[in-house]
């Protein structure tokens, strides 16, 4: 098993990502630690994967610090940790007109995911550091990649996402603990998909179907799943992947050309 006796964290786990990342991490062998805004969607998860689990806004820095000094306090280390955080679609004005988008919902993902990540990422971090070794996987989206119109803010979080990633793997790199961002292509499994096409969808003048078809394409001629992403952030967290540092790693099925 890739993961056999690591100890991973997964922040803002209810989402479909992350939940197949968690998921991920225990059938190669970790312990999972999980948390999330609400209990509603992590709950369920932690009962399946017998993981403990917390309340956490991963937004939230006294929140953060708490429970990863709590799961270092139970398990003795912490091995890895994935943030899959991302506000909703709507709240953040997803396809919309940078004509028209509100500046606050412009900021929004930008201060939500790349701060989010740079929080979980520091804190955690710093136990790393200490205890000589670990992985920070990041998770970015293709937006970064591409010509996608009407995606302003995400677009800038994910390309702020992938740049930080960067400099905290050097930070980081001579303490032993490797910082790479998995982008990731569209997955329709997740409902920021599925509420971001049908948006798309209304301000094209197109079919929420013809959209989302536009959205997906790709060279393998299907859309990419959350099991295939969690696949790759399992591989990037392991042992295998010791010689991957400061890199941002594709897994768009071929959307995008690798740069």
């Amino acid at each position: 098993m890739l993961l056999k006796g690591k100890t991973a964290v997964v922040f803002a786990a209810g989402g479909a990502i992350s939940t197949a990342v968690a998921r991920k991490f225990a059938a190669e062998g970790a312990r999972v630690y999980l948390s999330g805004r609400s209990n509603i969607t992590v709950e369920p998860l932690a009962a399946a994967l017998k993981a403990p689990w917390k309340e956490v806004d991963a937004a939230d820095e006294g929140q953060v610090v708490a429970w990863v000094d709590e799961v270092v306090d139970d398990a003795g280390r912490i091995d890895i940790v994935f943030n899959g955080i991302g506000p909703r679609a709507g709240d953040a004005s997803y396809a919309t007109s940078s004509f028209a988008i509100p500046y606050e919902h412009f900021l929004m993902p930008v201060q939500m995911i790349a701060g989010s990540q740079f929080l979980t990422a520091r804190t955690v971090g710093r136990h790393m550091v200490r205890q000589g070794g670990g992985a920070i996987v990041f998770l970015s989206a293709s937006l970064s990649g591409s010509f996608v119109p009407f995606m302003s803010g995400i677009t800038a979080a994910c390309g702020a996402t992938e740049a930080l990633s960067r400099t905290l793997a050097a930070e980081f790199a001579q303490a032993g603990v490797r910082v790479n961002c998995v982008r990731a292509g569209g997955m329709p499994e997740t409902r920021t998909i599925l509420e971001t096409t049908a948006n798309m969808g209304r301000t094209l003048g197109q079919s929420q179907e013809e959209a989302s078809r536009a959205a997906m394409a790709n060279l393998r001629g299907r859309p990419l799943t959350v099991g295939e992403t969690a696949n790759m952030v399992a591989w990037v967290a392991s042992d295998q992947a010791s010689g991957v540092v400061g890199q941002v790693v594709n897994v768009c099925a071929g959307s995008i050309v690798s740069r």
